[in-house]
């Protein structure tokens, strides 16, 4: 179609040749996803017949169970690894390839739960192929169950940053509701550890030794260390007197991927971190937008390392690089 805009001239005839053609490429890649449907409905190994950026095309509809499952949230027992995600329309592609990655890597049974705006619910439950008036739905029988969660947009409206022309136009819009709505999953999801990651992430191995080390530290939350590692994305002239006893610590102190992070929801719902967090973007709104520099990773780890420049003990622990590996952030020179 963008092909036919920029001509400045199009013949009757050809325009309905190209329609024509245009209708004969959808029919043809309509039948391709429904053969490899139909392949991993008879094989039911859907990892061995279609790759992981279709893994979660699931059974049609009419195939799904008579009843919605029982209980999704203690689906597998307690060796089940709880893994959450938060995703829009425009993030679906990206989403479908990291859960069916974290299926696929995680050798146990794996609650795959993924946060979506109220309005959005009814086309998530028909892509993940659930009967209506469910929320969940078994991926694969005895090994993943993928759960929504619904939630409003006022339960996160406290924490979500402003953005400034330039932030936006340098990192994109991430001041959205999905990318906050990670500091309130202690009041969505029924579970106390979860491991939590961006849509586009993709799980590379089991993820069951994260959550083990985790467990045996102790702590809130634990981040992953980055190959490069960047410092606090804070405006070096503290145009609003943010923290002046330790602003000079604070702007040499590390960033973590906030996308990457397994965390206890117990502790972070007695210790009230949300609120903490949205004390913190208030700040920042009220300095138009200006304390710091990247919207979403920020407030999650100020929360954790400006009490400990406070002399506070750490609430925290940090894993290896290799749980933070090849991230390409906005690289654009990369060859399929």
């Amino acid at each position: 179609l963008q092909l036919l805009l920029n001509r400045t001239r199009v013949e009757g005839q050809s325009l309905f040749k190209f329609a024509r053609g245009v209708v004969a490429m959808l029919r043809a890649a309509i039948a391709t996803a429904a053969t490899a449907v139909a392949a991993c409905s008879r094989s039911g190994d859907c990892m061995r017949d279609v790759d992981a950026s279709t893994l979660l095309q699931l059974r049609p509809l009419a195939d799904a169970p008579p009843r919605c499952p029982d209980r999704p949230s203690s689906y597998g027992g307690s060796t089940a690894l709880d893994v959450a995600w938060a995703a829009d329309f425009h993030q679906l592609p990206g989403l479908k390839a990291s859960v069916a990655s974290a299926i696929r890597a995680v050798q146990g049974p794996l609650r795959a739960h993924i946060m979506v705006q109220r309005p959005a619910m009814p086309y998530f439950q028909k892509l993940f192929g659930m009967r209506p008036g469910c929320r969940s739905v078994e991926a694969f029988v005895g090994r993943a169950i993928v759960i929504l969660h619904p939630f409003d947009s006022d339960l996160v409206g406290k924490s979500i940053p402003r953005m400034t022309p330039a932030m936006v136009k340098a990192r994109g819009k991430l001041d959205s509701p999905e990318q906050a709505v990670r500091l309130y999953m202690h009041k969505l999801l029924d579970c106390k550890v979860v491991i939590w990651l961006d849509s586009d992430t993709i799980v590379k191995q089991d993820l069951t030794p994260l959550y083990s080390r985790f467990v045996k530290s102790g702590q809130t939350i634990a981040f992953a260390s980055r190959e490069k590692p960047l410092r606090m994305m804070m405006n070096e002239s503290n145009p609003c007197h943010f923290e002046p006893d330790v602003w000079g610590r604070l702007m040499d102190a590390p960033v973590y991927n906030s996308g990457v992070y397994i965390v206890d929801l117990e502790q972070w719902a007695h210790k009230r971190l949300s609120e903490r967090i949205e004390r913190y973007v208030s700040d920042h709104n009220a300095c138009d937008g200006k304390l710091w520099k990247a919207a979403d990773q920020v407030p999650l780890v100020l929360a954790f390392v400006l009490p400990v420049l406070r002399g506070q003990a750490p609430e925290y622990s940090v894993f290896g690089a290799e749980w933070n590996l090849d991230e390409m952030r906005c690289e654009t020179s990369l060859q399929p």
